[in-house]
């Protein structure tokens, strides 16, 4: 696994690794490198994967092979590139939170739910990858974001919101797979917060 710092094969797997393994299986899954049922059997591996050996068994025909020097360390992704992983699990992103111009939203017999109504965007065309093996990504959406879904369903579905009301100042790019899962698009109005509305006047004493 040329993405981590190399260590002995007999050295335990941690969380961190498997996820990476997972994202790996992911993307070549989207991309075609794997079929939905290789996809299924190498990722129950990759759960019960106890050592780096395990892991790099698994992933030794998806990328090629480096041999990475002493020296190299696992590199932080850009500020502008997130991702959400649920793996039998559940994770959230509401309220006002930051949009990257590109992340992932991964679940795996999971479940994720992104409200974008009082999120910032870092760009106006937004890409985000929403694969959905075995779970469900709900996707909240006000008006003035617009969603184009390039994705592809395969015994899984996807939904799309809408048209839009009003004049759309923010795109939003859906790619990735639906396998046995479902990516929803829902169209709704940003919540009103308290303290927004007009003063009540004191009543008057007769």
């Amino acid at each position: 696994m040329s993405d981590l710092v190399p260590r002995p094969t007999t050295t335990r797997a941690s969380d961190a690794d498997r996820d990476r393994v997972l994202k790996l299986l992911s993307d070549a899954t989207s991309d075609g490198r794997l079929s939905v049922e290789e996809h299924h059997d190498l990722m129950t591996q990759t759960l019960h994967a106890r050592t780096i050996g395990e892991l790099e068994v698994i992933t030794t025909d998806l990328s090629p092979h480096e041999e990475p020097s002493p020296e190299v360390h696992v590199v932080a992704p850009p500020a502008s590139r997130r991702g959400l992983l649920a793996i039998f699990g559940a994770r959230t992103r509401k309220g006002g939170w930051q949009v990257p111009t590109e992340f992932r939203a991964t679940a795996i017999f999971g479940a994720i739910e992104l409200d974008f109504r009082d999120a910032q965007f870092d760009a106006p065309e937004v890409l985000c990858v929403a694969n959905s093996v075995f779970g469900a990504i709900e996707i909240t959406i006000p008006d003035w974001v617009r969603v184009i879904d390039e994705g592809a369903a395969i015994f899984g579905a996807r939904e799309e919101a809408g048209p839009s009301n009003g004049t759309p100042t923010v795109t939003l790019h859906l790619r990735g797979m639906s396998a046995f899962g479902a990516v929803e698009v829902k169209r709704k109005a940003p919540k009103l917060k308290r303290g927004n509305g007009p003063e009540l006047a004191e009543p008057t004493e007769r």
